[in-house]
């Protein structure tokens, strides 16, 4: 009787592991609709909580399913969600996603601090994913923005540039510091000059880009008067991926590129840890910059040319469901060229030296989510100057600037459509800087300090079954300026004029802004609303303009420890539209804004009365002052085509006008009169127009650009070297090729300014011109 009972429990045995083995399973593929190129980390979801995601192949499988079928929801960032229903056991199914033209659903962060839609959130945003990326021929990850509507862009060199400037909303192209630049949420502007280096980060490493236009200081506070830009880095969704990349391009510019990641479940049930590490080098041997009656007269000059490499390592660690600790390490190094070479051995250079640590929690405490961050950057700035007039001068200029900080949110659920966020921001910038002369004896020294103090609080709530959203907050700020100074040792003639000028202990201030802000939008359906509002920004003083007398274009800067922040006050008004949803034409979107600001206490660089001879003549003495009030007044407008699953149309126009309403004269003397001049560096109109085109033989993308003319100075008056009061309009054109070879290769060809288009800066140097990359991609 026993051995019965035995030979049945191992029948039965059998019989369940059988059904086990049998189980069925659903599997397949996700690929581009029209490329047929595989999406790796698509989401595969059959409901809450149960799903997957697709490995580098876009492949997926999932077992243990219930039912004879399932209802599979399949999304990918950039991409149309698709919802279909399939048996429980099929497999080999090849799922086509389309590019999206427009997302409504997506999230983004740089608007609220929180994690929002796009559709909810009652400001204007734009965001460039990854399809449109892809499409672009990028060299340097700022040229992201020359594609969205009203960004004012800036980059007269190149790739060869030591700097390039981003701004937006009627901000004069000059100031970088007038825009917020976050990269994965950390505040990236210089407490010293308040500019960004857009050169240290790798574009290859983007996953997308928000813009969120009009003034951010309610939740970010000084930098974000224009508008906040924040970049998103690429996270790991496969177990392991290495990819290598190599290029070559005009002027001898050779690059490669290496990145690896992965994403391990490890022993404790729910936890996992992803990390990325990316490594970059290029060099060029560059062009002569210079024009040609310069050449002629200066036998000295040669190329500007450029050599640069950085790396950067991405950690995140999950904790179940509810909480992750991530960290991050940069490091970027640069020596730029600046075209005059008579004995150094690499004649006038900049370099840049730059590290990052970062540290974050994210948590989900009971009915409270908690986000923290700390953050530590470091840049050395190292400048070598020489030139042989009747003597020969060279000198080396080191500024180390510091920037630290504790930014903490604590977001709060009190219903399905209601949010509280409040949180405080910590902050230290520093500058640490010496001109140190090798011909003579002089050194020349400034340093200073700020530290801010924030508080904010924002109030999310949806009204009417969510049709209207309402989003107010207000946030207070103080800053405190203290240990600046300025002075020279052992002078000669190189700089005994600065004499004058010494302060060895600049006056502590401290000072405040309140920013508040509130707008609210009609969702009528999923196809339109409409909304306005209101905000307030501000723009404390940099360290640079405080604590730093020297040199600058037209005269001679003195240092201004007084100078207090600038504010604007904003009002804006738009409409999104999906005209056509219902019908055939329903790949077309709509986006149109209109606002209209008031600045004061603008600051802007003016003479005090006075001037000085720096050893060639008598020149101006210039000093940074709040001296003004403006106007600025604008419209955006954006169309978005989806002509076919393979191919997108996008378009955009901007117009700007900025114009000073009042000028405070600081000297009695000043004989310069700005009321109702244009500020500088604003382009009137911008138009922008781009096609991406995906198949199965060679993707395309096409990028146009028309950026209208802009003042060259603030009387609005002849230039002297340009021999014109505005810089022309110029249009431009970019196209990229690209092709999957196999399973692992991708080849491309990059075409920059197609047309050769000559474009100019204030001292009549030239652009690159046109510039072709081509680039070979291995990925395992």
């Amino acid at each position: 009787m026993r051995n019965r009972y035995m030979i049945w429990a191992f029948a039965a045995l059998l019989l369940s592991a059988e059904s086990i083995i049998a189980q069925p399973c659903l599997g397949g593929r996700v690929l581009d609709a029209a490329s047929l190129s595989p999406l790796p980390g698509a989401s595969i979801l059959v409901k809450a909580g149960k799903g997957t995601t697709t490995d580098k192949d876009g492949a997926f499988r999932l077992c243990t399913l219930q039912g004879d079928s399932v209802t599979l929801t399949i999304s990918f960032l950039g991409y149309q969600t698709f919802r279909g229903r399939f048996a429980a056991d099929a497999t080999g199914l090849r799922i086509l996603l389309s590019p999206a033209t427009t997302d409504m659903e997506t999230f983004v962060v740089s608007a609220t601090r929180t994690d929002s839609r796009i559709a909810n959130t009652p400001v204007r945003i734009e965001q460039v994913g990854p399809a449109k990326m892809q499409a672009l021929p990028l060299q340097s990850v700022d040229e992201v923005l020359k594609v969205v509507p009203g960004v004012n862009y800036g980059r007269s060199f190149g790739i060869f540039s030591t700097k390039a400037t981003v701004t937006m909303r009627g901000m004069s192209g000059k100031e970088q510091g007038r825009v917020l630049i976050l990269v994965d949420g950390i505040p990236m502007n210089k407490s010293d000059g308040g500019g960004f280096d857009w050169n240290m980060i790798d574009a290859a490493q983007i996953e997308k880009v928000e813009v969120t236009k009009g003034a951010g200081s309610a939740i970010y506070g000084g930098n974000a008067m224009g508008g906040i830009i924040n970049i998103i880095t690429k996270k790991s969704v496969e177990k392991l991926f290495v990819n290598a990349g190599l290029s070559y391009g005009s002027f001898n510019t050779m690059g490669g590129r290496l990145n690896a990641g992965g994403a391990i479940k490890v022993k404790q049930p729910g936890n996992s840890w992803t990390w990325t590490a990316n490594t970059f080098y290029r060099a060029s041997d560059g062009y002569i910059t210079q024009p040609d009656a310069e050449q002629q007269a200066n036998p000295y000059i040669v190329k500007s040319d450029l050599r640069e490499g950085g790396a950067s390592f991405r950690t995140n660690y999950n904790i179940g469901s509810r909480h992750s600790i991530g960290a991050s390490l940069s490091y970027y190094n640069d020596n730029r060229g600046t075209g005059e070479k008579v004995f150094q051995p690499r004649g006038n250079t900049t370099d840049h030296d730059s590290y990052g640590i970062t540290l974050n929690y994210k948590g989900y405490l009971g009915s409270y989510t908690l986000h923290s961050s700390a953050y530590f950057l470091n840049e050395d700035y190292k400048k070598v100057n020489e030139y042989l007039k009747d003597d020969y001068t060279w000198y080396e200029v080191l500024s180390t600037r510091r920037d630290f900080g504790w930014l903490t949110t604590v977001t709060r659920e009190l219903g399905k459509n209601h949010k509280l966020t409040g949180g405080f921001d910590l902050r230290n910038g520093s500058v640490d800087a010496y001109d140190k002369y090798y011909t003579s004896t002089d050194i020349i020294y400034n340093a200073g300090k700020m530290n801010t103090w924030s508080m904010f609080a924002q109030d999310e709530i949806g009204l009417f079954n969510d049709r209207v959203r309402i989003l107010a907050g207000v946030r207070y700020d103080i800053a405190r300026f203290y240990d600046g100074l300025f002075y020279t040792e052992a002078p000669t003639q190189e700089s005994f004029f600065m004499e004058a000028y010494q302060n060895k202990a600049m006056p502590t201030h401290t000072r405040s802004a309140v920013s508040p802000r509130i707008s609210a939008h009609y969702r009528w359906n999923e196809q339109g609303r409409v909304y306005a509002g209101y905000s307030r920004g501000f723009r404390p003083a940099v360290l640079d303009d405080m604590c730093r007398s020297g040199r600058i274009k037209g005269g001679f800067k003195v240092a201004s420890p007084d100078l207090r922040p600038e504010y604007l006050n904003n009002f804006e008004a738009g409409i999104d539209l999906r005209p056509f949803a219902n019908g055939p034409l329903n790949g077309i979107s709509l986006e149109a804004s209109a606002y209209y600001s008031r600045g004061s206490d603008f600051q802007y660089y003016v003479t005090n009365g006075q001037t000085i001879d720096m050893g060639f003549g008598e020149r101006p003495i210039l000093i940074r002052a709040n001296i003004s009030e403006v106007e600025i007044y604008g419209a955006e407008l954006s169309v978005n085509i989806e002509i076919t699953p393979a191919v997108t149309f996008y378009s955009g126009y901007a117009f700007a006008s900025a114009e000073i309403l009042d000028y405070v004269k600081i000297a009695a003397n000043d004989t310069i009169d700005l009321a109702g001049k244009t500020m500088t560096d604003v382009p009137r109109h911008i138009i922008n127009a781009g096609l991406i085109w995906t198949n199965r033989f060679v993707n395309a993308g096409a990028s146009f650009r028309y950026t209208g003319a802009a003042y060259i100075n603030d009387q609005n008056t002849v230039d002297e070297i340009l021999n014109r009061d505005k810089y022309p309009g110029y249009p431009t054109l970019d196209l990229r090729f690209w092709r999957p070879v196999g399973k692992h290769l991708k080849v491309s060809l990059n075409l920059q300014n197609l047309f050769d288009e000559k474009i100019y800066d204030s001292k009549f140097n030239v652009g690159p011109g046109r510039f072709i990359t081509a680039g070979l991609e291995a990925g395992f």
